[in-house]
């Protein structure tokens, strides 16, 4: 009888046992499923893709995504308790999104407009009423542009004023989208303009555009700005704000007139263009002493030289940032502050007051009795009034236009008109040059021979060089490379020569001998511009032929010291 029972039992139990069951709830798989779906579209259609528009490696990143996507896979699955393998498996998920993120927009190869923003992706995505009607209105307007008065309102299709706002947001575009730091519409002839914009320092070619369409663009841009439209012979400046594809840019429109016709100059993002730091200026290792010397004087003149169009208003705010301005009273004087500088007060001279001569504003301010003065802008009454300065209480810096530090000295010495006084003052002599930087993505090794190495200056042991590509190969096929667009540098990089003046080289200031001032100042063996420009070529930095075409594209000597805007 207890046989019979535990048999029947036992069939009870075998048929239980036999019937399907769930081990996991159907609807914690669809919850498993959910952030691995997501994940993975945006690894597949955003990430890959972007991975091989800029040669970020993509094969790579896809074994990293893959092995993410594995691992958190396995925590969803193993981790026994659904609660906090769930959250587990979103982490690493999430952490593998955001490596790339990062990643991508520090590296080089990456344009700095085609960085990712999250902050602005996300609020040019949630837009308010007003933004959106204001997107409907535009109907294929490219940007938008915010003035004075707020967010220009388009104007109807198939209308004259459209024509006008597309050919003037067309030459915007443009420059933009070549990664111009300017562009100018110039007045060439009575019937045409000429139309040109500036990239990492080159010029491109000039295009003509009809007067009556250039005017027309001209004005549209003073009254977006809220400039005078009628005053076409008064300099006007104004910052306003464009927006491209959710990414807004400042834009400094400065117009004027003249004898030659009418101007139009768009900076873009001006601030940023001078907004350099002094670890940023390009001091090679063999002249971070005698920076450091010049900088921690705290006395006399320093003179700052270089072409137009070089950077002298950069280096000049970077050396300003080089001193404490909250424990120091730092100052500059300055026809227009390019950008805020912390901590200094940055004074703007005023040419309409009546009698304002920048020379007296000079004087005025040195005797305040600043730490730091810089000057942004030069003429020989300037010159005199910083040589006459107390140098034992401040440093002045002076920007001036020179080809180099020596021609500097030369310039200065003549505008102060007494050489006993120039020399006095004069505590340092810094020259720059600008030169562009090769594209990482696509420069090209070679290796030079012993006869170019000789020509060039450079050791034996030199066994690789660079010069420009502008292109990949994809496939074994050739492609223009989408970093730099083709034109093989993106960039530029400072070259300098910096020269500390002891007081041996001021008697020889004093006496006028600049020739025994040159051959001290190579005693010291701190490099020249050349020099500089040449370690760079080394160091991969740039290529031969960008430091040739710098350093004699403006060989010709500088005339005595005039009125320059820095």
């Amino acid at each position: 009888m207890l046989t019979s029972t535990l048999s029947d039992t036992s069939l009870a139990l075998l048929a239980v046992e036999a019937q399907p069951m769930w081990l996991v709830s159907w609807w914690k798989a669809v919850i498993l499923l959910l952030p691995l779906v997501g994940w993975g579209w945006v690894v597949s259609a955003i990430y890959d893709k972007d991975a091989k528009r800029f040669y970020l490696g993509q094969k790579t990143w896809n074994i990293v995504h893959l092995a993410f996507g594995v691992a958190a896979l396995a925590a969803g699955l193993l981790i026994p308790i659904f609660w906090i393998g769930l959250p587990v498996m979103v982490v690493i998920l999430f952490a593998d999104l955001a490596i790339y993120y990062t990643k991508r927009n520090a590296d080089e190869r990456v344009p700095e407009p085609a960085k990712w923003d999250l902050k602005k992706i996300l609020a040019s995505r949630k837009g308010s009423g007003e933004d959106k009607e204001l997107a409907k209105r535009q109907q294929g307007v490219t940007l938008k542009i915010i003035g004075p008065a707020g967010a220009l309102p388009a104007p109807e299709k198939e209308t004259p004023e459209y024509e006008i706002r597309a050919a003037a947001e067309d030459i915007v575009v443009r420059a933009s989208d070549a990664r111009a730091s300017r562009f100018e519409l110039i007045q060439a002839s009575p019937d045409a303009f000429a139309y040109s914009f500036i990239v990492d320092g080159v010029r491109s070619q000039p295009e003509a555009i009809p007067a009556a369409k250039a005017v027309a663009i001209i004005d549209f841009w003073k009254g977006a700005a809220g400039l005078d439209v009628a005053d076409r012979r008064r300099k006007q400046s104004k910052e306003i704000t464009i927006e491209q594809v959710g990414a807004p840019r400042k834009l400094k429109l400065i117009t004027m007139g003249g004898s030659s016709g009418l101007r139009l100059t768009g900076v873009l993002d001006a601030t940023k263009q001078v907004a350099r730091k002094p670890e940023e200026l390009g001091v090679l290792e063999a002249q971070k002493p005698a920076f450091d010397a010049l900088v921690g004087e705290h006395k006399g003149v320093v003179l700052l030289a270089a072409p137009s169009g070089q950077g002298r208003t950069s280096t000049m705010y970077a050396f300003v940032k080089s001193h404490d301005a909250y424990t120091l009273n730092v100052q500059t004087l300055e026809l227009e502050a390019e950008a805020v500088i912390e901590g200094v007060r940055q004074n703007v001279f005023d040419p309409s007051v009546d009698g304002a001569e920048f020379s007296t504003t000079a004087r005025s301010i040195l005797r305040r009795d600043p730490d730091v003065f810089a000057c942004a802008e030069t003429d020989a009454a300037t010159c005199k009034e910083l040589a006459k300065a107390d140098h034992g209480r401040t440093r002045c810096y002076l920007s001036l236009k020179a080809t180099g530090a020596l021609q500097a000295i030369q310039l200065y010495m003549k505008a102060v008109g007494d050489n006993q006084l120039a020399g006095e003052s004069l505590h340092g002599a810094v020259g720059q040059r600008l030169v562009r930087r090769l594209c990482p993505n696509c420069k090209a090794p070679f290796q030079p021979s012993p006869d170019v190495l000789k020509k060039l200056g450079l050791p034996p042991t030199v066994k690789q060089l660079f010069r420009k590509g502008g292109q990949v190969l994809v496939k074994d096929k050739p492609e223009i490379c989408p970093m730099c667009q083709g034109v093989g540098y993106i960039g530029q990089e400072a070259v300098l020569e910096i020269y500390p003046i002891d007081a041996s080289q001021r008697s020889l200031i004093s006496k006028g001998d600049l020739a025994a001032l040159k051959a001290s100042l190579r005693e010291k063996r701190l490099p020249s511009i050349q020099e500089a420009a040449m370690r760079k070529v080394v160091e991969g930095v740039t290529s031969i032929d960008e430091v040739v075409r710098v350093i004699s594209s403006d060989q010709q000597q500088t005339a005595a010291p005039k009125r320059q805007p820095a």
